[in-house]
């Protein structure tokens, strides 16, 4: 019981401490770092011989998904770090691991004003927007399409997983990969969006990793994990 009591304790205050968040975090990337267009290059045109490949794949992964297949991009709708329990097991969860659980999402936070900086580049319409063929199996979002911000949280948490745990490098770069894969199997991407976030990814993890204020506070969340998560 006492144990518990602790845990519960230990859980709560990392949960004030991370509602408190604003500032708690140095700002380790932003748009201003990245060549945007240089890193992923502009999207397929609309009239090109590439993009009528690409509605055709959409169509075919539409017509061709199974139900657990559109559970599983369900649950990545709102993803955190945590969708890689299908790799670390069932302990890797928040309430388990509250400095991951805050860093992680701080990571979310700055990646996402990164990708959503790039969408305001090119401003390419969602899948569903530009063909009413195309029926998302998920629930529709108004940003833009290019890149996919998924495809690259999923490779920059697969990443610092990796290094944390280099063992499980190969499981946890497909299952970062499937993340962004997803956001076409559902409908809401463009392939050539997923390739993009992904290339931006690889971006946004060497940047955080040069970091020093980030690396770090990554020390500390490497720390916690091992502790109980080996």
């Amino acid at each position: 019981m006492k144990t518990i009591r602790t845990t519960l304790m230990v859980t709560a205050l990392a949960l004030l401490c991370m509602a408190a968040g604003d500032g708690k975090f140095m700002r380790w990337v932003s748009p201003d770092h990245f060549d945007a267009k240089a890193i992923m290059g502009d999207p397929p045109a609309a009239d090109s011989d590439e993009h009528r490949g690409e509605i055709a794949i959409m169509q075919y992964l539409q017509n061709h998904r199974t139900k657990e297949e559109i559970a599983r991009c369900v649950s990545e709708e709102e993803v955190t770090v945590f969708a890689f329990s299908t790799v670390l097991g069932d302990m890797f969860h928040a309430e388990n691991y509250p400095l991951t659980a805050a860093l992680m999402k701080e990571v979310y936070d700055q990646t996402r004003s990164v990708s959503a900086a790039g969408k305001d580049i090119w401003k390419r319409p969602r899948p569903a927007i530009e063909n009413a063929n195309i029926k998302p199996c998920v629930k529709p979002e108004k940003s833009y399409s290019y890149p996919s911000g998924h495809a690259t949280r999923g490779v920059v948490w697969a990443t610092l997983l990796a290094e944390i745990y280099p063992d499980k490098k190969d499981e946890l770069m497909a299952r970062g990969l499937q993340i962004g894969s997803d956001r076409s199997l559902a409908g809401m991407h463009w392939p050539s969006d997923v390739a993009a976030g992904q290339k931006l990814g690889v971006a946004v993890v060497e940047q955080l990793l040069k970091d020093d204020d980030f690396k770090a506070q990554f020390a500390k969340v490497k720390d916690e994990l091992l502790a109980v998560h080996h």
